[in-house]
C-alpha cells in the first residue's frame, strides 16, 4: 500500500514538472507577441507623422537648423513616402527667426536629398498639418446631434451659440 502512494506521489510531481515545461514554452511566444504590437504600433505611428506631413519647431535643436533625434525620425518617415509620392511638406516656423528658419528649410531639403527624395516633385510651406479632418460646421452638427438639441433651440459650444 505504501508502494502506492509512493507511486501516486511521484506521477503527480512529474506531471507538474511537464506542465511547467509547457508553461515555459508558452511564454516564450509572448515575444511574438509583443513585437507583433510593437510592430503595428510604428505603422499607426508612421501613418500619423505622414498624414500630419508637418515639422514643427520642436523637431530641431533650439536655436539651431540642425533636427533633434524626433526630427531626424519623422523626416526619415516622411522621406520614405515622399521618395514615392508627391505632396507637400510644411515646416512651421512658429516665432523662429526669418533668418533660421530658411536655414531649417535648406538643411530639411538637403536632408530630403540625401535620402533619395527628389525635391523638385514637392513642395515645401510654412502650411498646417494634413490628414483627414471634420470641417468646423459638421463638428457642430454632430455635437447638436448627440446633445438632442434641435438648430432652432440654438446651442453654445466653447462659447459659441449656433442657431
Amino acid at each position: 500500500m505504501r508502494w502506492y502512494g509512493v507511486l501516486a506521489v511521484c506521477l503527480v510531481c512529474g506531471l507538474g514538472l511537464s506542465c511547467q515545461e509547457s508553461l515555459r514554452e508558452s511564454r516564450g511566444d509572448g515575444n511574438v507577441d509583443v513585437e507583433l504590437v510593437n510592430s503595428l504600433n510604428r505603422i499607426g505611428v508612421d501613418r500619423a507623422i505622414i498624414a500630419q506631413h508637418t515639422l514643427y519647431p520642436y523637431h530641431f535643436v533650439a536655436d539651431s537648423a540642425v533636427l533633434n533625434e524626433l526630427g531626424a525620425r519623422d523626416l526619415s518617415i516622411l522621406a520614405g513616402h515622399f521618395a514615392e509620392h508627391e505632396g507637400t511638406l510644411n515646416v512651421r516656423r512658429g516665432d523662429t527667426a526669418p533668418e533660421l528658419y530658411e536655414s531649417r528649410v535648406t538643411h530639411v531639403i538637403e536632408e530630403l536629398g540625401k535620402a533619395g527624395v527628389d525635391t523638385g516633385r514637392m513642395n515645401i510651406a510654412d502650411g498646417m498639418p494634413g490628414g483627414s479632418g471634420m470641417p468646423s460646421e459638421r463638428v457642430v452638427t454632430v455635437l447638436k446631434s448627440s446633445s438632442g438639441l434641435s438648430s432652432a433651440q440654438g446651442s453654445s459650444y466653447g462659447g459659441l451659440t449656433t442657431r
